[in-house]
């Protein structure tokens, strides 16, 4: 006997979830072929004045390879969101079609319940993150060129890195809204606009906005990898800045990874993953500015983060 399906009807997401493909129901019959799924939790529209609201659960396959292409990168441009930003389906309109009595977006439906995203406001998105990785290249290099007698060409380089990160990561976090992850475009801007220091809030800000992206479920302890990452490059700075030969290119990792070590303590002390059991964050702050990567090294090992 033929599935049942019904017309589309509207529907308001509540929750975004990343969920494994363990939890979709086996007797959902519509196809999620992919080892996590997009859980949808929304409220669909009564039809009538009689009807009351209902809460139905939607799953959208999250693909292993990438947004773009996907069955969920079209239902984010269904509701003009870019592909890479899953958690802006939260409070979006969608609409539903059914088969035995089990929901997913209808996609078509979807586009015509929205204005489809213009090509020009999904690339300026995706170009903010990379003016965010482009800034943070022309931070290290201007700090590089002082470190090899080049101060000349240095200034204009570090005022061409604070405009452009104070620009872009103050864009990109005012258009980034996910569900685990809404970050304030004030703060990043104002880091953004520091030399030496926005190269470390950028490096952040990116890892970050990777994490969320890419493993959903690991982005509270992204500080951590962030922080190994820290200690290891301040070691290796501090050892390439010991020869003549290799000093500039030393000194511009050290003390990038002494800049990046207390922007990554004061944002894993506010990490969910200390529980109760809260860092007192003043003082590892101050001892990851005055010790930088050793500071950051022994909040690791005081805080379980290696473990």
């Amino acid at each position: 006997m033929a599935s049942r399906q019904s017309s589309p009807r509207h529907a308001r997401v509540q929750r975004v979830t990343r969920v494994p493909a363990e939890e979709v129901p086996d007797a959902y019959p519509f196809d999620v072929d992919a080892s996590h799924a997009l859980e949808l939790v929304a409220e669909r529209e009564a039809e009538s004045p009689e009807d009351a609201p209902e809460t139905v659960r939607v799953f959208e396959a999250w693909p292993s390879g990438g947004h773009a292409g996907s069955r969920l990168a079209r239902v984010l441009d269904a509701v003009g969101e870019p592909s890479g930003n899953p958690g802006a389906l939260d409070g979006a309109r969608v609409a539903l079609e059914s088969r035995d009595g089990a929901y997913r977006v209808d996609v078509d439906g979807t586009q015509r319940l929205h204005r489809r995203a213009t090509p020009a406001s999904v690339d300026t998105h995706s170009l903010a993150a990379v003016a965010i990785g482009a800034g943070a290249l022309a931070g290290l290099l201007a700090f590089f060129l002082v470190g090899a007698a080049y101060a000349w060409a240095a200034t204009p380089l570090f005022v061409a890195a604070a405009v452009a990160l104070a620009c872009a990561l103050g864009y990109d976090a005012w258009q980034t809204h996910d569900a685990t992850w809404s970050p304030r475009p004030l703060p990043w801007a104002a880091g953004g606009a520091v030399p030496v220091v926005n190269v470390a809030v950028a490096v952040a800000y990116l890892a970050r906005k990777a994490a969320v992206v890419d493993a959903p479920a690991d982005a509270e302890t992204v500080w951590q990898d962030l922080l190994a990452g820290t200690v290891v490059a301040f070691a290796v700075g501090l050892a390439l800045a010991a020869f003549d030969l290799t000093f500039p290119v030393g000194a511009t990792v050290f003390a990038h990874a002494w800049a990046l070590a207390p922007v990554g303590v004061y944002l894993d002390a506010r990490a969910d993953r200390h529980g109760t059991d809260q860092p007192k964050r003043a003082l590892w702050l101050a001892g990851a500015v005055v010790f930088g990567g050793a500071g950051a090294l022994v909040y690791l090992l005081r805080t379980d983060g290696l473990q």
